[in-house]
């Protein structure tokens, strides 16, 4: 077989040359340097294009001072990684042409602007959002774009998209009630942390209170924090200190293994001797025996919501707000019945 011959790859001494500039210049650029004259910048990319220097995308990009990428900032620091989440908001910016960049660590003040100052993103999505969540307040007063999943208490001119998880536990509670419950326990994951205040624990517990108070129940709560050992151990005090519980609702996936861990370790059996609900995905919940009655959580709508909602404010410049609820429903399996006689 004949061998092509090779061609010589394109280099920035062959733009140099070829517009009339020093490799210096084309080398700042290519970085994006402010100190090029407009014109000068301009005969560059033109001759880039024309040699075909690197992807026609690339120089879009040059161009237009985009990236084309959203960050996703998820801090481990409260609940495990919500990966349907993650990959859903994943999944929704790759098909409008974005890729994506997953940041977990905690990023400081300068840290989170220096992503958009140094244009390593050009929006960012905003996960674990605290009641008074600091990242939001500085990407507003900067202008930059971005979308919260979850909701702070003051959400002015930020946009959102959330779970109505007050509705969801009110439709549990309603449930239970219905099947002649009165003692309904609620066992969370603590929602401060080091001196964080995290909106999802805290907004579910408001609305377990909420609906307690609606349906004439007196609230019974209990919670620790976030691994399955000391969910357990907050599931057995709960249990221990509340021994006429008939029910419990469990608004994560940790809550519930500590619940259906201290029945195990007591020999109780669910939902004879207690009722369960739980807030975790489908699959999951069909895993237990018996299957879970959940309240849902839309994991894959909450993602492409938000990734659509970004992705339309970078590509159109519509910054329209927009504060999305997601109402979840009740999934009715096996682990709820009428409480047993004692």
């Amino acid at each position: 077989m004949a061998l092509r011959p090779k061609v010589p790859k394109t280099t920035i001494v062959d733009i140099a040359a070829a517009s009339g500039v020093s490799v210096a210049t084309v080398s700042r650029i290519l970085n994006d340097k402010p100190d090029v004259a407009d014109e000068t910048r301009a005969r560059v990319l033109r001759v880039m294009d024309e040699i075909g220097f690197a992807p026609q995308s690339a120089w879009r990009q040059i161009r237009s001072g985009r990236t084309r990428l959203i960050a996703v900032h998820r801090p481990e620091e409260f609940n495990p990684p919500a990966y349907r989440l993650l990959i859903a908001a994943s999944l929704g910016v790759e098909e409008a042409g974005y890729s994506i960049n997953i940041i977990t660590r905690t990023l400081s003040d300068a840290e989170l602007l220096r992503i958009f100052r140094s244009r390593q993103a050009d929006g960012m999505i905003l996960l674990e959002i605290q009641a008074d969540d600091p990242r939001a307040e500085i990407l507003r007063a900067q202008g930059f774009p971005f979308v919260m999943v979850g909701h702070r208490a003051d959400n002015a001119g930020i946009s959102f998209v959330d779970l109505d998880v007050e509705h969801g536990i009110g439709l549990a509670l309603e449930h239970l009630v219905a099947l002649g419950h009165r003692e309904i326990a609620f066992l969370a994951i603590a929602p401060v942390v080091r001196q964080k205040v995290y909106g999802f624990a805290t907004w579910a517990l408001q609305g377990y209170e909420h609906a307690c108070t609606r349906l004439g129940l007196a609230p019974i709560s209990a919670s620790g924090s976030a691994s399955s050992d000391a969910m357990s151990a907050a599931a057995t005090r709960l249990l221990d200190d509340h021994p006429e519980v008939t029910a419990v609702i469990a608004p994560q996936e940790l809550s519930a293994v500590g619940v259906l861990r201290a029945c195990h370790a007591r020999g109780m059996t669910i939902p004879h001797d207690l009722s369960l609900i739980a807030m975790i995905g489908d699959s999951m919940s069909e895993l237990a025996t018996p299957p879970l009655t959940t309240i849902d959580f839309p994991a894959e709508e909450l993602g492409r919501t938000a990734a659509r909602n970004l992705v339309d404010r970078l590509d159109s410049g519509d910054a329209t707000l927009r504060q999305v609820f997601i109402r979840p429903g009740l999934t009715i399996r096996g682990t709820t019945a009428p409480p047993a006689a004692r």
